[in-house]
């Protein structure tokens, strides 16, 4: 096992590596573990919009990442193709008030968007995934078949891909298509997430999973729910969500986020079998 002073000097040439490059699968849990060092600034920070801005350290280096570490086959994916844009979709906290400040910062009318979100929520909150599906209500953000609020789409938005453009559609239409993704980006989408949860844990902010419409109903008609999450408000109390990776609840889970998070920090990490 590596000595304290040889994982921060290793932790020293890997977050140089990801701050240039991105994550990599090469990296392993060190990779993880240097993209929340780069989470954990902001957080760390007292800025109002911190937990934002965590996300927005997120999705970048998810970007970053992928373009470093492109899909093994050319994609389907094309510019007005928005067949994914009609699921039921999840996002953390920091993700959902980033959302919410790309819509506010891009839009001059922000009360048409409101009011699509809200229309949208009278169908769509509180349902399930699978009866979410099966209505193919596009996603509020969607505009002319094209997403409003593209810079700032959640890690579940962003790491989506397919190889086949029919099989979108007969998965659109029909519901039963498996559709040919990219492995890369679920593992960057996991590293990325994992990142993001262990910054959470380290500064003792929650990382559920919510239900992406209603959640950002609720950012947007409060400018100041962020703030308030940040002080430890449970503004989004009365949305669908789920335990991200079931970490509250598995002791596993929550070592490996203690343990990335501590590396993280220069800590000592926990007794553990990863580093």
């Amino acid at each position: 096992m590596a000595t304290r002073q040889e994982r921060r000097i290793l932790l020293r040439n890997v977050v140089k590596d990801v701050s240039a490059r991105g994550l990599s699968p090469r990296q392993g849990i060190w990779g993880t573990v240097a993209a929340t060092h780069l989470v954990l600034e902001p957080l760390g920070s007292r800025s109002p919009q911190r937990a934002s801005e965590a996300a927005r350290r997120a999705v970048e280096l998810y970007d970053l990442s992928l373009k470093h570490n492109p899909p093994e086959a050319a994609l389907a994916c094309a510019r007005g193709c928005a067949y994914c844009c009609h699921s039921y979709v999840t996002a953390t906290a920091p993700e959902v008030f980033l959302l919410a400040r790309t819509v506010r910062a891009g839009n001059t009318d922000l009360a048409s968007t409101l009011a699509r979100v809200r229309e949208t929520n009278a169908f769509t909150g509180g349902i399930g995934k699978i009866e979410r599906f099966a209505m193919r209500l596009p996603c509020s953000m969607l505009v002319a078949n094209e997403c409003s609020a593209y810079g700032g789409r959640p890690l579940a938005c962003r790491a989506f891909a397919s190889f086949s453009l029919p099989k979108c559609e007969e998965a659109f239409k029909t519901g039963g298509a498996d559709i040919p993704t990219p492995a890369i980006n679920g593992v960057l989408r996991r590293a990325c997430n994992q990142a993001l949860w262990s910054g959470l844990a380290a500064v003792g902010l929650p990382f559920t999973l919510y239900e992406l419409n209603q959640a950002l109903l609720i950012a947007l008609e409060n400018p100041d729910a962020e703030q308030r999450w940040l002080r430890g408000e449970d503004v989004f109390a009365d949305v669908a969500s789920d335990d991200a990776a079931t970490a509250v609840n598995d002791p596993n889970v929550q070592l490996f986020l203690d343990v990335v998070a501590a590396a993280a920090q220069g800590r000592e990490p926990p007794q553990n079998p990863w580093l």
